[in-house]
């Protein structure tokens, strides 16, 4: 017999999860899509307003305008599922669940505002917007904030004061 299977279950046992875990999974996979939407747009009255091959009012994805940004977010995005994957095997983890993954949602969104809104758009162009997929993957890294916070405050084991029974 599996090792695995010795302790009772399957291979993976889903009912370990928590609404937490889903709702980090289905943001991490948001933040992943995300990628492939227009992150920055280009003006249409500006012939000098170019970006990654862009121009004339086109919008680039994450994957033509970042170097190393768009694996960094694709790293933080697997972060749900790495958890829920630990959860599901019935591991034991040596930190509440959902920490990491509520920590990697606010580095996503520190990362997010810096290369945009804080430290400027990208390329040395002029008139360069922000498209639908800078917001989107925004609200992915905050659901995935959101979602971590969640497990590990809401579905932890609550800590008692120090002399109390």
């Amino acid at each position: 017999m599996e090792a695995s299977r010795a302790e009772g279950g399957g291979y993976l046992d889903t009912s370990r999860l928590s609404p937490g875990e889903f709702a980090g999974m289905a943001a991490g996979a948001v933040l992943f899509l995300s990628l492939w939407l227009p992150w920055f747009t280009t003006s249409s009255g500006n012939p000098n307003s170019r970006l990654g091959g862009a121009s004339g009012g086109d919008g680039v994805n994450a994957w033509h305008v970042f170097s190393s940004l768009d694996i960094l977010l694709t790293l933080a995005a697997t972060a749900p599922f790495v958890l829920s994957w630990i959860l599901a095997r019935g591991h034991k983890l040596t930190w509440k669940p959902g920490e990491v993954t509520m920590i990697v949602g606010i580095t996503a969104i520190v990362l997010i505002l810096c290369n945009g809104i804080i430290l400027g758009r990208p390329g040395d162009s002029v008139d360069i917007g922000l498209g639908i997929g800078y917001y989107v993957g925004l609200l992915a890294s905050a659901g995935m904030l959101a979602a971590g916070y969640l497990r590990q405050a809401v579905y932890g084991t609550a800590r008692k004061p120090p002399g109390v029974i």
